[in-house]
């Protein structure tokens, strides 16, 4: 089985949960926020389920907090079980993000002014 296995990552407020959102319009099954410590185990259950979870996307930022020390290893641990993965990173410009945070009223997931963030 050939899976698509992706992870969405960038910046906040740069487009990742409106690409999840794009992908899951296109059939894949996708997790926003999984923890990191988890994504080898989601990687089994998508080896063992067949067609079911043939094209995942995961979302990976910021949030993990200092989880994301652990990402290269969770990156390996793909490898390992020979899963083709992409990395998709998000960014846009300052004026950017600063006008979607500012549309949201959500706070910054940094915890800080969105404009230090």
């Amino acid at each position: 089985m050939d899976t698509k296995f992706f992870i969405i990552t960038g910046l906040s407020g740069a487009g990742k949960s409106q690409a999840l959102k794009n992908l899951e319009d296109m059939g894949f099954f996708c997790v926003d926020n999984l923890p990191l410590a988890l994504v080898p185990k989601f990687a089994d259950l998508c080896l063992s389920s067949g067609e079911k979870f043939k094209n995942v996307a995961l979302g990976i930022d910021v949030r993990a907090g200092k989880f994301l020390d652990s990402f290269d290893n969770v990156i390996n641990e793909i490898k390992k079980r020979k899963i083709k993965y992409k990395i998709i990173f998000f960014t846009a410009n300052d004026a950017t993000l600063l006008q979607r945070y500012s549309e949201t009223r959500r706070r910054h997931p940094l915890g800080r002014r969105v404009s230090d963030g």
